[in-house]
């Protein structure tokens, strides 16, 4: 009965794996505000990301300078702050401005969907405008006056947030519960433990538990990629440049991580085989050799 207790503790366990191991990647990857950072911090090299900013930090350097400064602009001054935009992006500087517009940006997503009564009739936007004044310093440096013109802010929308607040009641429920799964799982392997007769079934049990974990990570990359499509599916066209890309990054983190959960297959099965030869030896229906 012991044994059998074990056996459905292990097996219920195994059902929860996959779901433990999503909980704690959304825990680890998404809802931590510097491990977010640090998996998208590599777009800042991404051609696309790159491009998309330094048009619209062109673009608003210029509509500044055509509002503040009507007359007397030089009729290359767009192909300047075009050449400026593009050395912006491509500057040392740039991954640490990156890095603090997805703190921020990941700020106005969970604020988002976080809190049900959350505003949702903007944009989640990137703050691209440090990237602006650094168009603007150049400029300068070729006569014109930016000196008259104001502070110009620069707001970069990556998406709705009417579209993000449609995500909310879903990973309000989901975080909630993936939160609770790892201690579901844990639980559920001390109770098989706890059942298990003698170390060797102890040993047994632990070693089937591990192995439901490599199982439950192998579902998961099985189902890391259709996950990952129709995510993206739901991204409007016209934002997939920032938005697509940011949560490209951020569901490929899936993988790797699912991964790492796969070294719990050699672990399991060294204390399978440990308890089942363990047994088998005691059970050997040949005498052990005496020797005078």
């Amino acid at each position: 009965m012991r044994s059998f207790s074990a056996a459905v503790a292990v097996l219920l366990a195994t059902l929860v794996a996959p779901f433990a191991i999503a909980g704690t990647w959304l825990t680890a990857r998404v809802d931590d505000r510097e491990a977010y950072v640090d998996t998208v911090a590599d777009l800042a090299d991404d051609p696309n990301v790159q491009a998309v900013l330094a048009d619209a930090a062109a673009d608003a350097a210029v509509l500044a300078l055509q509002q503040h400064i009507p007359v007397g602009l030089p009729v290359a001054v767009r192909e300047w702050a075009q050449g400026a935009a593009t050395m912006a992006v491509e500057s040392p500087e740039f991954p640490s401005f990156w890095r603090t517009a997805n703190a921020d940006l990941h700020d106005q997503a969970l604020a988002v969907l976080d809190d049900p009564d959350a505003p949702a009739d903007g944009s989640i936007t990137v703050d691209a405008g440090p990237l602006v004044a650094q168009v603007l310093l150049q400029l300068e440096d070729r006569g014109i006056p930016v000196g008259l013109l104001p502070d110009v802010a620069l707001r970069v929308p990556v998406e709705r947030e009417s579209r993000v607040a449609e995500a909310g009641p879903a990973y309000r429920a989901v975080d909630g519960t993936t939160r609770l799964l790892p201690l579901v799982w844990a639980g559920l392997v001390l109770i098989a433990l706890l059942a298990a007769p003698g170390w060797r079934g102890r040993a047994r049990a632990a070693g089937f538990a591990l192995l439901g974990v490599a199982l439950g990570a192998v579902a998961l990359l099985a189902a890391a990629g259709p996950l990952s499509s129709a995510v993206l599916d739901r991204v409007a066209v016209g934002r997939r440049e920032l938005a697509g890309v940011l949560l490209d990054a951020v569901l490929d983190s899936l993988e790797p991580y699912a991964r790492g959960f796969l070294v719990a297959a050699p672990a399991g099965l060294v204390l399978v085989a440990l308890g089942l030869w363990s047994r088998r030896r005691r059970e050997s229906p040949f005498p052990e050799p005496v020797y005078h």
